[in-house]
């Protein structure tokens, strides 16, 4: 128990600094590391992948707070995407954990490995974006479809979303500070329908670890929260003052071990 309770607490500490820097969203770290903790707990894979996910998504709604306050007293946030975007982000979020809660467990956590290398490879060799215009399209049939995807993937496999309207909002001309500060409000609205969504899915889920609340495991998001809340927003503060470049690549690197850790577990133990 002490180990469990140390783990989550740094992974808090860590996952918090990453998601106001990068503007990634903290999920990508507590995902795997739950997913882990549960399994050597003896969980069945029917339920580990979703309790992580459906927690990481919790634990984002608190998160996303204290950097989105922080982002916003930066000016870092473009208004006009968040009211074109926010439609489709709760939508696509509400449907991918619809969609997540009836995939089988091995299916998400190759979803969620499929995902997380991609994302890897794409901050490793990222160089300077091409953008194909001044700012995000007027159609409200593409902004809804755009914003939609992010929803549904990120909700799928228990991410802010940072990871993928980031890189999009560059392509549309957003200053990195800028397409950081909204990814971070935007991840708000991903993670609150998405977590929501987790809890009554799970509502009648046999053989999930103590003190769940559907799929959400209220230990978990306290353990992580109680560090995170704090790094958040020191992660915020920091991301106008230091270059990415080195910490993006690090960052790929342990979401590449991280895969691989996964796979080696999976389909080679």
């Amino acid at each position: 128990m002490f180990i469990l309770i140390v783990t989550f607490l740094l992974t808090g500490l860590f996952s918090g600094l990453i998601a106001g820097l990068l503007g990634v969203g903290g999920g990508i770290i507590i995902v795997p590391v739950s997913y882990f903790i549960l399994l050597q707990l003896g969980y069945s894979i029917d339920v580990v992948m979703h309790v992580s996910v459906a927690s990481s998504l919790c634990i984002i709604v608190f998160t996303s707070i204290s950097s989105v306050l922080s982002h916003i007293k930066l000016n870092n946030v473009d208004r006009n995407v968040v009211k074109k975007w926010v439609a489709g982000i709760i939508s696509g979020s509400i449907i991918g954990s619809l969609l997540a809660s009836r995939i089988e467990g091995e299916i998400l956590v190759l979803i969620f490995i499929s995902l997380a290398f991609l994302i890897s490879l794409n901050m490793f060799f990222q160089r300077n974006i091409k953008t194909i215009g001044n700012n995000i399209p007027q159609n409200f049939f593409i902004n809804f479809s755009i914003s939609g995807l992010i929803g549904l993937f990120s909700a799928l496999i228990g991410i802010g979303g940072g990871s993928f309207s980031v890189p999009i909002l560059s392509i549309f001309s957003k200053k990195m500070h800028q397409a950081v500060g909204t990814s971070a409000v935007l991840g708000f609205f991903i993670a609150l329908p998405g977590a929501i969504s987790y809890i009554f899915l799970g509502i009648n889920i046999e053989g999930l670890p103590p003190y769940s609340l559907g799929y959400v495991n209220i230990l978990i998001v306290a353990l992580v929260i109680s560090t995170s809340i704090f790094t958040a927003n020191i992660g915020a503060k920091l991301s106008s003052r230091i270059s990415k470049e080195i910490l993006k690549k690090i960052f790929a690197i342990f979401l590449l071990f991280t895969c691989t850790s996964l796979v080696i577990e999976h389909f080679i133990i």
